[in-house]
């Protein structure tokens, strides 16, 4: 008698998650939050109002006879990034503690158990948000500008540096992005809103201005302004400043300190420090989520 082999049919394998998948699921879940529609038009709405108040102030001077140049309509539309750096911190943060706080983050990652992963198609779709609503906000802004400003031009565009334009319509939504990405970090360190929050009113405005004070202290304590000048807030400013001479930048530039000056990098620089900001605290964040357990 001949033996008949039996053979079991294969359970299948579960499905693994693609990168691409954990993108559109990222994506699907920051447009379910109320959140972030309020936050991106705020910050459209910030950066809509700061030019028209530059702006109305540039029209108001010129009167008086100060030369405007078109370097001022470019300072002009960026003038409201500081204000925004706060509000897309918060839109950074609240992606990921979000998910803490309701315990979604469980089924987020049950879904997609490679933290890393998870953290990155965030980040990414965090950064996307961010950069849309910034770039919608700064072409309102410029626009608004160019408005109000043309007609009050006094010199030509060859004190313009040519990468201004660059830098205001592309360099500042990607840096508000960078921003984002930044306080993520801070979402997944704290993972509490409030926490994260707060460190990101702490590192943008709180901490600025305090060392800023150090400017009184005399010449001993130049380091200090030296190394204000490189946090976050400074060297966004700086950033979007474009090396050009205006009003915006010049009202905001660095003051001497017993007669000397303090370290202030040059406006590419500036951004490359920016970046080194964000991408050094997201680090921490992933390596925190990636190594902390989530309950």
């Amino acid at each position: 008698m001949s033996a008949t082999a039996t053979t079991q049919p294969h359970a299948p394998r579960a499905a693994r998650l693609t990168f691409g998948g954990a993108l559109r699921a990222e994506w699907c879940k920051i447009w379910s939050a109320t959140s972030t529609y309020v936050l991106g038009v705020l910050a459209i709405a910030f950066l809509l109002i700061n030019s028209l108040m530059m702006g109305w102030l540039l029209s108001m001077l010129a009167n008086e006879n100060m030369p405007v140049g078109h370097e001022d309509i470019w300072s002009t539309a960026s003038s409201g990034a500081g204000n925004v750096l706060v509000i897309v911190g918060i839109l950074g943060v609240m992606a990921l503690t979000g998910e803490f706080s309701s315990s979604s983050i469980v089924s987020s990652l049950t879904v997609d158990p490679r933290r890393a992963m998870f953290m990155h198609a965030k980040a990414l779709v965090v950064a996307a948000v961010t950069f849309l609503a910034s770039l919608v906000g700064v072409l309102l802004a410029w626009g608004v500008a160019a408005a109000m400003v043309s007609s009050h031009l006094t010199t030509g565009a060859s004190q313009t540096p040519a990468a201004m334009p660059v830098v205001t319509l592309l360099g500042l939504p990607v840096m508000m992005a960078f921003a984002a990405v930044l306080a993520m970090g801070f979402g997944a360190i704290c993972r509490s809103t409030v926490g994260g929050v707060l460190c990101v009113v702490v590192l943008y405005t709180i901490v600025p201005s305090v060392l800023q004070m150090t400017q009184l202290l005399g010449r001993r304590y130049l380091w200090i302004t030296s190394v204000n000048n490189c946090l976050p807030a400074n060297a966004l400013s700086i950033f979007v400043g474009g090396g050009a001479s205006s009003l915006a930048n010049d009202a905001a530039s660095i003051m001497l300190v017993d007669g000397a000056r303090p370290f202030q990098p040059s406006w590419g620089a500036a951004g490359a420090i920016f970046v080194a900001w964000s991408v050094v605290l997201y680090a921490v964040g992933v390596l925190v989520v990636c190594r902390r357990d989530v309950k």
